[in-house]
């Protein structure tokens, strides 16, 4: 079963204030526990690195990138998200996505039986050597979600699968109840590469 290579959720407000959002306050709210390997901390904009996670805020974005993908990783992501709004509930906040990122090798996800039913004719119009990628919209409980493909020709790179679950949302109860669909939405990526790669 393939697993992200890449995790991060993106929390959209009208109004964010990076100006108070320094390592020392991540440290004191509880956000953060563990040392911070780099940070910039300025009135437009707050990075916080540690050797998990990676932290950026400016006026209208939060998001929060696992670096290195593990199960406690994140459950911690869910965590420190959930706690982020719940220090800040007065935030106007609009939005949270949920992104993770795979990295396949073609030999062990052929999608062209999806995504290329008229191969001959495909091949027809621009060359024997091409590759289709994809990008499909569909619901999932609360989210609109996009997967995207991008191919690799020859097999030279890996390819690169991408879902975003974006929902809108109106108030601080919507946002915890988005973040907490990580696992779920996590589970419905995994599904669906497993289902396209079955017969890889």
């Amino acid at each position: 079963m393939a697993s992200p290579n890449s995790v991060n959720i993106v929390i959209l407000a009208s109004n964010y204030n990076p100006s108070i959002v320094s390592k020392e306050w991540l440290y004191q709210k509880g956000i953060f526990t563990e040392p911070v390997d780099n940070f910039v901390h300025t009135p437009m904009l707050a990075l916080v690195e540690n050797q998990n996670f990676g932290f950026v805020v400016d006026e209208q974005r939060l998001q929060i990138v696992v670096k290195m993908v593990t199960q406690d990783n994140l459950t911690n992501l869910t965590a420190i998200a959930q706690r982020f709004v719940d220090i800040l509930p007065e935030t106007p906040y609009n939005a949270v996505g949920l992104n993770y990122r795979y990295t396949l090798k073609e030999e062990g996800c052929n999608l062209s039986t999806l995504l290329a039913p008229k191969a001959a004719r495909l091949r027809t119009v621009f060359s024997k050597d091409y590759q289709l990628g994809a990008m499909i919209v569909f619901s999932f409980e609360s989210f609109v979600a996009t997967f995207t493909v991008r191919p690799s020709l020859k097999n030279e790179q890996p390819i690169r699968i991408a879902f975003n679950f974006h929902a809108n949302v109106a108030n601080i109860e919507e946002v915890r109840a988005r973040i907490a669909s990580q696992t779920t939405t996590l589970q419905k990526a995994e599904s669906i590469i497993q289902e396209l790669c079955k017969n890889g």
